[in-house]
């Protein structure tokens, strides 16, 4: 008797790690809850300027309402920085010790200023769901348009997107300019599609944080 198991599919995938997250501690007060512009002109201080056209600025996560504490909700308002915040930029590795230049750096936006600590590495997910908080559109772009739009994007990157879910609209101010986007949730990606999506980013504006993706375990945030 001869028997082979047919092992086409056993093949495990693995990930590249050439592309991941930067994790930076912050230490400051407060932050606007509109800071992308701020920040990114900040970075552009002390980053030169291709540099600065390659990365992603995921920003900084402000704390939202909790214990008794309300988040205020106007684009002006600021909100205090937790020991726990962290600036958040995906790079390539060839261009990590450039943008590692900015820890022991200050980053003043405007009159609140934070200092950047010691950074952390936090690599690409294979998880099959991706949350991106920020997808830029057109104002006027009716929902189902948008997904349409963005259905032939990702197919044209080689990433069959079956499950979709459009959420929150938002406005990111970038000097005289004002950006609308949408958040946006992608399910059932097979870990390589996973893995180029949050590689290649979808649209553009990513040092604002637009087009970026992260894994997502559930739809709460949308």
């Amino acid at each position: 008797m001869f028997w082979r198991e047919d092992d086409t599919g056993a093949v495990e995938y693995r990930a590249p790690d050439d592309v991941f997250d930067l994790l930076f501690r912050l230490r400051g007060e407060r932050l606007d809850i509109d800071h992308a512009w701020a920040l990114y002109r900040a970075l552009a201080e002390h980053l030169d300027t291709a540099l600065c056209g390659r990365i992603g600025v995921h920003g900084v996560r402000l704390a939202g309402s909790g214990n008794g504490w309300i988040r205020p909700q106007g684009r002006d308002a600021a909100v205090p920085l937790s020991k726990r915040s962290r600036l958040v930029i995906r790079v390539h590795r060839d261009d990590r010790d450039a943008v590692e230049a900015i820890r022991n750096r200050d980053l003043r936006m405007g009159e609140q200023s934070v200092t950047v600590g010691a950074s952390s590495v936090r690599p690409l997910s294979m998880l099959g769901t991706l949350y991106a908080r920020a997808i830029r559109c057109a104002r006027d772009q009716r929902e189902d348009a948008f997904l349409g739009e963005v259905a032939a994007r990702l197919a044209a990157m080689d990433v069959g997107a079956s499950k979709m879910i459009c959420g929150r609209t938002r406005e990111i101010r970038a000097g005289k300019e004002t950006l609308f986007t949408r958040s946006l949730l992608v399910a059932d990606l097979k870990p390589e599609q996973s893995v180029r999506l949050q590689r290649e980013g979808l649209g553009d504006g990513r040092e604002l944080g637009c087009g970026l993706f992260v894994p997502h375990k559930g739809i709460d945030a949308l």
